[in-house]
């Protein structure tokens, strides 16, 4: 985030209260530096619009991180908790590419937003991912295992849907898939720590 020093504090809540926020500081997630769900909004509904009018796809990830409560807030949870969520906001940069959008956008859920990304680009990222969950296993032996869990889909040029529907049918379908996994009747995982089930949910 650059030029923070020229953005104005956001407008003031209902109790008058703006607390210094910066535009930037909205745009961002506080807890693990990458975007929040509102700047991931703000970033993807324009560039849905210049995809649709190039005619060009965009895949969209979401992750889950196995084990937190998805109802949870900051503040509210152990410091184990938070250190899961800095250290996947850490694998998801180290992952994606500068042009790809992360973001957190719920207390145990990421979004990237992978721009100008082939079927075999998003296959390579997904096998990335899987790759560097299993060097922080390694460096991390005395650790928790972190588990995630991960829904992908791609984003048409001719889907009549808006941004924030698309996201919200994939995180549907992303609880679908960790419910059946705690209720036993998904497919476990292959390799300790990371669940490798891929969901492609229908248009």
């Amino acid at each position: 985030m650059t030029g923070a020093g020229r953005l104005k504090p956001v407008a003031e809540t209902a109790d008058g209260e703006s607390g210094g926020r910066t535009m930037t500081e909205e745009l961002q997630d506080s807890l693990t530096g990458v975007w929040s769900r509102f700047g991931l909004l703000f970033f993807a509904e324009h560039y849905l619009k210049l995809l649709r009018r190039v005619k060009r796809e965009m895949a969209l990830f979401v992750v889950g991180v196995d084990g937190l409560p998805a109802d949870g807030a900051d503040g509210t949870w152990t410091p184990a908790h938070e250190a899961s969520l800095k250290e996947t906001a850490r694998l998801l940069r180290r992952t994606f590419r500068t042009s790809d959008a992360v973001a957190r956008i719920g207390p145990d859920l990421f979004a990237i937003l992978l721009l100008e990304t082939s079927d075999l680009g998003a296959e390579v990222l997904l096998t990335r991912l899987e790759d560097r969950l299993a060097e922080w296993k390694a460096e991390h032996p005395d650790l928790p295992p972190l588990t995630l869990s991960l829904v992908v889909d791609r984003v048409r040029a001719d889907q009549e849907m808006t941004f924030v529907a698309a996201l919200s049918r994939i995180v549907a379908a992303l609880r679908r898939r960790q419910a059946d996994e705690a209720d036993g009747d998904g497919p476990s995982s292959a390799t300790r720590g990371w669940s490798t089930d891929i969901v492609l949910p229908a248009g």
